[in-house]
């Protein structure tokens, strides 16, 4: 397939867009890119308006009926809630969400530990030994091939595992404690194994104070150097600012310098394991949020020390701003960009009653009206690239070639350098198109057995012009493939000599097509 096309578009005139009728490849990527810019450029400008006064619940006029919103067209509800809780549509997933109901696949995929990753599991132990390895022994080994080991099997669980909602959270989580590979190196690993995996569908609160004892995150917001009497305020800035309260939550500058005067001590030892380290800390009189913490004497022990860290984390698990903080950021990664306040209100308030439950939370949120009512959602680098193993049926043998390919759509994982996470924004992804085509021509042509494959012929069932395009509708759309995009595709795969190559170039389009990023 050639990919000058892709890599090197020509400009095209608007008479010539809008004569030329010829199925051509540049011709189908100009309409794309055009759709794409102006449906980026449509939400934009709807942010922009004054609150809707009709009965949309979402803020600025946002609805399933903007003519702007794919999802105007996505009328299952079911398979609207398969694109908000997966790493995207196969026919697999699919066939269980309408085999258990709305509300019985939201019930299974809520149920994570229930559901039997063993399969997926021993491929990654088998293939990638690293992440099983002690932090001990991971210290010992080569970092590139350690930070290769942690990026492949991230790949290969969000594609393959079936506990597909716990990816989402985890990816969610990923971002909302963010660490730098770059700078934490195998930390990252244990961190990602032992403290991200286990508690992404738990409680806050257990999930909060596992990462306060992370290694990775306190090298990485060098609370490993803070002691008495120059602590270092990092972590408990950005505690506060990014994992609890949000920077308008309530707490003050004075609150940063407390709160990294309560955490000395909090440190780590060997080979980046969690210790408290009485010598590092500071006992005079303290006082946090409006609370006092007397001074302690030299006779106090060890663990009454570390108790007030342990009591200044607990504040913050229980204070309001936290329960509308994550309340807030959950409903913009599972509903919408702008979530209504009232669903926002409602998830801080199960929130408050269940003690932080993670998966009581996205009940709340994701309820059918909720999701019925929501606009849809631009797919970011990594859960497009995902979304296209799943939809084309990849075979993987070895993860690694297509997972870097798609690194150069900008969000290689666990390389945000800074403490806030990728971006959940449409604005921040929507200029990158032509990384994305090139993904999809490059992932579409994969025949390797040792690494990647793509197999045509399940998109050739029956071997027709017809019976491609409805095997992708199946395959990458659920069913559901907007009739413009149809008769495209058709009119591509139907306009040149019918071959292997001319049915990869279209089911390539299919994940090159506007339509195809959203979810």
């Amino acid at each position: 397939m050639p990919t000058n096309d892709v890599e090197n578009p020509e400009p095209v005139s608007d008479a010539a867009t809008v004569n030329d009728s010829r199925p051509s490849r540049r011709r189908f990527f100009t309409l794309g890119a055009a759709a794409a810019a102006g449906l980026a450029a449509a939400q934009t400008l709807e942010a922009q308006r004054p609150k809707s006064r009709g009965s949309s619940p979402f803020p600025n006029g946002q609805s399933a009926s903007n003519a702007a919103d794919p999802s105007a067209a996505w009328s299952d509800p079911v398979l609207r809630l398969v694109r908000r809780i997966t790493m995207g549509v196969n026919p697999e997933e699919v066939a269980l969400a309408r085999r258990l109901g709305y509300a019985g696949y939201l019930d299974y995929q809520l149920r994570a530990t229930d559901i039997d990753d063993s399969a997926i599991e021993a491929i990654i132990a088998a293939r990638l030994p690293m992440t099983q390895m002690v932090s001990a022994t991971l210290a010992t080994q080569d970092g590139n091939e350690v930070a290769n080991q942690l990026a492949d099997a991230t790949w290969y669980r969000a594609a393959f595992s079936k506990a597909q909602l716990r990816e989402r959270m985890v990816e969610f989580w990923t971002d909302h404690f963010t660490i730098s590979l770059n700078k934490v190196g195998y930390l990252k690993l244990i961190d990602d194994r032992d403290v991200i995996r286990v508690n992404a569908m738990r409680t806050f609160p257990e999930l909060l104070r596992a990462t306060a004892q992370s290694g990775a995150m306190l090298v990485y917001l060098d609370q490993n150097r803070s002691r008495t009497p120059t602590p270092n305020q990092n972590y408990a800035r950005e505690i506060m600012e990014l994992h609890t309260l949000g920077v308008s939550g309530g707490y003050s500058q004075t609150d940063v310098a407390e709160l990294s005067r309560i955490l000395t001590g909090w440190t780590t030892a060997g080979a980046g394991i969690f210790s408290f380290n009485r010598n590092f800390h500071d006992r005079n009189a303290k006082t946090f949020l409006g609370r006092a913490f007397p001074a302690m004497l030299a006779t106090a022990t060890d663990v009454q020390m570390k108790a007030e860290g342990d009591t200044a984390i607990q504040m913050l698990i229980e204070h309001p701003s936290t329960a509308a903080y994550i309340s807030l950021k959950m409903a913009r990664w599972l509903l919408a960009y702008e979530p209504p306040q009232a669903v926002v209100d409602a998830t801080a308030a199960t929130y408050l009653s269940t003690g932080g439950d993670i998966t009581a939370m996205i009940r709340t949120i994701l309820s059918g009206k909720n999701l019925l009512a929501a606009p849809a959602k631009y797919k970011r680098p990594f859960h497009l690239g995902i979304s296209a193993l799943r939809g084309m049926g990849a075979t993987i043998n070895n993860i690694r070639s297509a997972r870097q390919r798609a690194d150069q759509m900008g969000m290689p994982v666990f390389q945000w350098e800074q403490p806030n996470g990728y971006p959940d924004r449409v604005d921040w992804w929507s200029g990158l198109v032509i990384t994305r085509w090139s993904y999809m021509q490059y992932l579409s042509t994969q025949t390797s057995a040792t690494t990647t494959r793509v197999d045509s012929a399940l998109f050739r069932v029956p071997d027709t012009t017809d019976g491609v395009v409805a095997q992708i509708a199946t395959r990458m759309f659920g069913g559901e493939l907007p009739p413009a995009l149809r008769t495209q595709l058709i009119a591509y795969l139907g306009g040149g000599t019918y071959s292997d190559a001319r049915v990869r170039e279209t089911i390539s389009l299919a994940g090159s097509a506007q339509e195809y990023q959203w979810f």
